[in-house]
């Protein structure tokens, strides 16, 4: 298992990323973890300050369900923010000013 440090977040006007320190098997397990806590944001968003809910969709649309959930989904991704790299003291030097948890700290700093 590596450690990785992850951004998730809205872009736009929200600016509302969070930066921390996973561990896990491989960069491409640590995008998905960061692509789902992206994810995470907006579901947590949806229906707040113009970011539209299924419901509105459907509503605003004329849709069904299904077709609904597509451009959410859409929408969705032209909002959320992500990435995953592996660890470095010197990405945590840049991050630690912003919204930034490592809660392997202990052992990262033995790191680099």
């Amino acid at each position: 298992m590596d450690y990785y440090i992850i951004k998730y977040g809205l872009s736009g006007g929200f600016n509302s990323y969070q930066y921390e320190v996973i561990q896990t098997v491989d960069l491409e397990d640590a995008e998905k973890w960061a692509w789902e806590n992206a994810c995470d944001e907006y579901d947590n968003m949806s229906g707040l300050h113009g970011l539209r809910s299924e419901e509105e969709i459907m509503e605003e649309e004329d849709c069904d369900e299904e077709e609904a959930r597509d451009i959410y989904w859409e929408e969705r991704e032209g909002w959320i923010n992500y990435f995953a790299k592996p660890f470095s003291r010197k990405l945590e030097d840049e991050l630690e000013a912003y919204h930034y948890s490592n809660e392997y700290q202990e052992i990262t700093d033995k790191l680099d």
